[in-house]
């Protein structure tokens, strides 16, 4: 019977109504009641009070608000009989709650069509990203069945670095949007050094250590496919000769996972170890030990940050291997001696060292984990609501974004999008049919108001290496206002012509005769987008933000649809790319934009500074700083450039200032803006480079130039729009929220050339100008010939 009920959990279609009863008193109460500001509800199926990061976030949550109000629901064990008042209890609870935060596999709420004022926050128990979990064991053992509704409705979930985001969102079935890099809340204590101290103390006195005695924790993951069929083989370990082996000095303690059996219960027999299994929250134990012991479990993430020595025991890799597998090579996890033998375990503990890949290893993995994790996810995620009407709303059993009522003007909005879907498509069909497709290549911008640099270099790449083929250059930014539009749409009668006759359509920005039309096999569209590197995300990435665009509007725009190439500047770059625009990652490519052979010719510098120079004279004797703060939607600037001006004045410097084209901000006749050069252009007399979150940041490290991100709203970005990349630890300069520290951090020269020189080596991965001074340009231009020719 037991085996049935288990069959009849992983048919999908069972499992969508397994809860039914509280799907629909949730639906219920959701039209009846308000959601209730800064209520927060914790909900577990392993854990019966506010440990582990429910502990950490419930005390943030106090101290960030006093006022809030916070409720728990909690079972034991999944196997533990749920009270028959939680039938109504629970789905009242979610539905009124601003946010519903789970730290673990949760089947109650899967069915539940979460409210769009409301979080499903999932802030999973796990560090890292190691075994697979979720829809990453897709046709693994124990892996999910098609129809599977598990996990797909979180609204948010946090992981512990950049690196582990998409990972995770594989593992929950979620666009990786909804996934952020704001740590782990129960790593925060480790970075608390007298707690470390404290603890390292307290389970030595609780379990009757001598100070003297040195501690080995041996604290491995359980076997099976989860929760109900966890096993462990308890016989793997010769517990006796280990205790032997290590000798007097030593004391092996035990912490089974929570899902198995402890030791002293299935191993009464064993006497010479101290079995910890009760002790739910493995935390203390592992700050008292001086080495760990494990074999696949993600406690090796949180003990890296105490930087003490791991021995790896895992007698069953292959089988484990097989059976559960890993995000990544088991090597790459490796940070001490891996043995598969228990005759040699006392000798690998004896002798371990730490790793002299500590740093690399906890960057990639615990990147976000700094000590203030609970403070980010409380103040970014918990205690800021959803705003509603947007698309953010989650069916059940479906990973994309779910419609919500629109509002009259997103109506008409959406009418004139199709519309001109419609108009497009109808005026395109009859070119596609009539007109014949010639050697050409069509370059199309609306960031510009004159053909930008990269696509002149590209042009003149394409052209040394092929003079025959034509080459059609159509930049043109939208003009505001309803005549302009309408002037606008006759420009565009343009485009279709020439796509229609094209072999190559190059865009750097989104395009709708790139996006919106039926280009067949003769057409082949490129996107080499505006911006170097990965800085803050973009397009596809940022739907239903306060920086993005409405779900719907992207839908009916076909946003970023149709690229048949998307190339970026490195290797770093492929993935964030292929988010943002919803492509394949195999469709996109390493080939930096043209600007950076510029950047790199000291021909073309010094000919860019004598122009300069000469149109702005009295910059040339000056020490000159460039602000260049980023694009918003709403066209503000979070600085008093003033202020700012005259906080560099002080320090002998000379502020210039360059906003990006789409914004006009007056500063009035006290505020350089050098007109007539690009924020490019000016890098090059720049010598430092001051911005919020402009991704101008990648060419002034290509440059050199020391950079430095005042950044007095980062929180709120973050929340609104975020990054990449981890802002907090990964970029070329100080990061300073105020003009007093901006001040000291530039007297102290905090950043150097060579830090930026380091940053643009990993962003910016341009072939070598062997026997050619534009290698960048050349090697788009080799693609877009090579794609004319197929």
């Amino acid at each position: 019977m037991i085996t049935l009920r288990r069959v009849l959990r992983r048919i999908g279609f069972l499992q969508r109504w397994r809860f039914g009863p509280y799907a629909m008193a949730y639906a219920v109460f959701a039209r009846l009641t308000r959601v209730r500001p800064h209520r927060t509800v914790f909900l577990s199926d392993s854990r019966t009070g506010f440990t582990g990061n429910f502990r950490f976030l419930r005390d943030e949550i106090i101290r960030q608000a006093p006022d809030a109000e916070i409720l728990g629901v909690f079972k034991p064990s999944l196997k533990a009989i749920r009270p028959w008042r939680d039938v109504f209890r629970l789905p009242w609870l979610a539905a009124t709650a601003q946010t519903i935060v789970l730290d673990d596999y949760y089947p109650v709420i899967y069915s539940f069509r979460i409210r769009d004022e409301s979080r499903l926050l999932q802030v999973w128990h796990a560090a890292g990203a190691f075994k697979r979990v979720g829809y990453s064991r897709t046709g693994l053992p124990g892996g999910p069945t098609p129809g599977s509704i598990s996990h797909r409705n979180y609204t948010d979930a946090t992981v512990s670095s950049e690196k582990v985001r998409h990972d995770y969102a594989e593992a929950f079935g979620i666009d990786i949007a909804r996934v952020q890099s704001l740590g782990v809340p129960r790593t925060d204590i480790f970075f608390d050094h007298e707690f470390v101290n404290a603890a390292y103390q307290d389970v030595r006195a609780r379990y009757g250590i001598p100070p003297e005695k040195r501690i080995a924790l041996y604290a491995p993951t359980f076997r099976g496919n989860g929760q109900l069929t966890a096993t462990f083989d308890y016989e793997s370990v010769d517990w006796c000769t280990l205790v032997r082996e290590l000798g007097d000095d030593w004391v092996v303690l035990v912490k089974m996972h929570p899902f198995v059996r402890p030791l002293s219960a299935a191993r009464p027999d064993v006497e010479d170890v101290i079995d910890v299994t009760t002790d739910r929250e493995i935390t203390q134990l592992l700050m008292a030990a001086d080495v760990l012991i494990t074999d696949y479990s993600s406690t090796v993430f949180e003990y890296a940050l105490l930087r003490r020595p791991i021995v790896f025991f895992c007698p069953d890799l292959e089988q484990y291997t097989s059976d559960r597998d890993f995000y990544y090579p088991f090597r790459d996890y490796i940070t001490g001696p891996v043995i598969d033998d228990t005759a040699a375990l006392a000798t690998a503990i004896l002798g371990a060292r730490i790793g002299d890949d500590y740093d690399t290893f906890l960057q990639r993995f615990m990147g976000a984990c700094d000590g203030h994790s609970s403070e980010r996810i409380t103040s970014e995620l918990i205690l800021t609501p959803r705003s509603p009407g947007r698309a953010e709303q989650i069916a059940p059993g479906d990973s994309t974004l779910g419609p919500t009522r629109a509002s009259s003007a997103m109506a008409l909005r959406l009418l004139v999008a199709h519309a001109a879907r419609i108009t497009l498509r109808i005026a395109y069909a009859p070119m596609r049919l009539l007109l014949r497709r010639r050697r050409k290549v069509v370059m199309i911008s609306r960031e510009h108001t004159a053909v930008p640099d990269d696509f002149a270099d590209l042009s003149a790449a394409i052209h040394r290496a092929d003079p025959a083929v034509q080459i059609v250059h159509l930049v043109r930014m939208v003009p505001p206002g309803l005549v302009g539009k309408i002037g606008y749409a006759f420009h565009m009668l343009t485009q279709l012509y020439h796509v229609a006759t094209a072999r190559v359509l190059v865009v750097d920005t989104y395009a709708m005769v790139a996006s919106l039309l039926p280009h067949g096999g003769g057409l082949t569209v490129v996107q080499i987008w505006h911006a170097l590197g990965a800085f803050k995300k973009f397009g596809l990435s940022i739907l239903g933000r306060e920086e993005g665009r409405d779900a719907r509007l992207a839908r009916a725009m076909r946003m970023h649809e149709g690229y048949d190439m998307v190339l970026t500047s490195a290797e770093e770059c492929r993935r964030p790319f292929a988010e943002a625009f919803g492509t394949d990652i195999a469709k996109t490519r390493v080939a930096p934009l043209p600007r950076v052979d510029r950047l790199r010719d000291p021909a073309r510098r010094a000919q860019a500074r004598d122009r300069i120079f000469g149109v702005h004279p009295h910059l040339r004797e000056s020490r000159v700083a460039l602000f260049a703060p980023t694009f918003r939607l709403d066209g503000t600037i979070a600085v008093d450039v003033n202020a700012l001006a005259e906080t560099l004045e002080g320090l002998g410097i000379h502020l210039v200032v360059k906003v990006h084209p789409l914004m006009t901000v007056p500063f009035g006749p006290d505020i350089d803006t050098a007109p007539g050069f690009t924020t490019q252009q000016l890098l090059q007399i720049a010598d430092l480079f001051i911005t919020d979150y402009s991704s101008a940041l990648y060419e002034a490290a290509v440059l050199g130039v020391p950079s430095y991100f005042l950044a007095p709203d980062l929180d709120e970005y973050i929340a609104s729009r975020d990054f990449y990349l981890d802002y907090r630890s990964e970029l070329p300069g100080p990061i300073v929220r105020d003009l007093p520290a901006l001040a000291s951090a530039i007297s102290a020269s905090q950043s150097t050339p060579a830090i930026v020189a380091a940053f643009a080596d990993r962003w910016i991965q341009a072939p070598p100008a062997d026997s050619t001074t534009a290698p960048c340009a050349d090697a788009i231009a080799g693609i877009v010939l090579n794609a004319m020719r197929n």
